[in-house]
């Protein structure tokens, strides 16, 4: 149990704050969605969560390619969707779009720190 007391704080925040760029969104397109098709990236998350703070050997593996994915789709999906076909630029779209590039980028750069290797190989 001594090493759950001892958790890097880096490993508690992305556990926590993990499913916000996959989930970043515009408030139209967010609110548009069904309810329902959101609870499996929900459950993804929580399970991914709980993985993390419990040190699963596979967990930092999951995060790494959940938020790989979705730095790559952003980048698909927002060069050609942030003009409209009538010439106008989408800002919302494109501030959720580049928040969630950095914000994935920077859970990135995080999960691939020495000390949270170490905390999952102890």
């Amino acid at each position: 149990m001594d090493r759950y007391a001892n958790r890097p704080t880096v490993v508690v925040l992305i556990a926590i704050f993990q499913f916000i760029p996959t989930l970043l969104l515009p408030p139209e397109s967010l609110l548009s969605i069904n309810p329902l098709l959101l609870l499996a990236p929900a459950a993804l998350f929580i399970f991914l969560g709980w993985a993390m703070l419990t040190f699963k050997p596979w967990a930092l593996t999951l995060c790494i390619f959940v938020q790989g994915f979705s730095l790559i789709a952003r980048f698909l999906i927002m060069f050609p969707n942030i003009v409209s076909a009538q010439g106008v630029l989408d800002l919302p779209f494109l501030i959720t779009s580049l928040g969630s590039i950095i914000l994935s980028s920077l859970i990135l750069y995080l999960v691939d720190k020495p000390e949270v290797h170490i905390a999952f190989n102890a």
